[in-house]
């Protein structure tokens, strides 16, 4: 019997073929790898690095590793603008012309303490809150007590309170707010509350004096 010779030239040139265009696809996948550190050349660990792409709208990001590295695989080929954030720092960014073939080139960023925008402490009555943060809630809060939104108020001065039970003399603003929507008795629970944290504290003690005396009254 006479074996059947079936022809695989053309199998072997698809799969090369496929192989050779698998091939030019990666080698066509740009690379960037970068380090991030401060002044002193100390890693940035966690730092934010945004890759924009100028010539489409095309966007990528990474983030730095505890040694300060970060790396992309997949860049179209061309100029590129990476900028870097990260808490406690002024942004910096710098341009890239990403090759489609041979090595991916090496990016490094310093970047600056923000003395205006620092970190937020790991101990103290303020962990876990950035200053710039609780300036803002504050001062939101303070608009909507002066707007006359006293509600509102109430809900975000007590929020900070939550937040950061050390500026107990918030709850002075809560019962102002208070007395200013005719609820005396809110009013004097929200004073005690700020006398109870600081004994001492004159305006508190006024406070629930002449809360308390328009409860008697009443």
């Amino acid at each position: 019997m006479t074996p059947t010779i079936r022809p695989v030239a053309g199998q072997l040139f698809f799969v090369v073929g496929l192989v050779v265009a698998l091939t030019s696809h990666a080698a066509a996948q740009g690379r960037i790898r970068g380090l991030v550190s401060d002044r002193d050349g100390t890693p940035i660990a966690g730092a934010l690095v945004t890759a924009e792409e100028l010539a489409a709208t095309g966007s990528m990001t990474a983030v730095s590793d505890e040694a300060g590295r970060f790396s992309f695989i997949g860049l179209n080929r061309g100029e590129w603008l990476f900028i870097v954030r990260s808490d406690g720092f002024k942004m910096v960014q710098a341009m890239a012309n990403v090759r489609a073939s041979g090595p991916g080139a090496v990016m490094r960023f310093t970047m600056d303490r923000d003395v205006f925008n620092p970190p937020a402490p790991l101990v103290g009555v303020l962990a876990g809150l950035k200053g710039n943060d609780l300036l803002e809630d504050l001062t939101r809060a303070d608009d909507l007590f002066d707007t006359g939104n006293y509600d509102e108020a109430i809900e975000a001065y007590s929020a900070i309170v939550d937040a950061v039970p050390a500026l107990s003399s918030l709850n002075l603003q809560i019962g102002h707010a208070h007395q200013a929507q005719q609820r005396p008795d809110q009013a004097l629970a929200a004073y005690r509350a700020a006398l109870e944290a600081d004994p001492s504290n004159p305006e508190a003690q006024s406070a629930v004096a002449t809360a308390g005396q328009i409860t008697f009254e009443r």
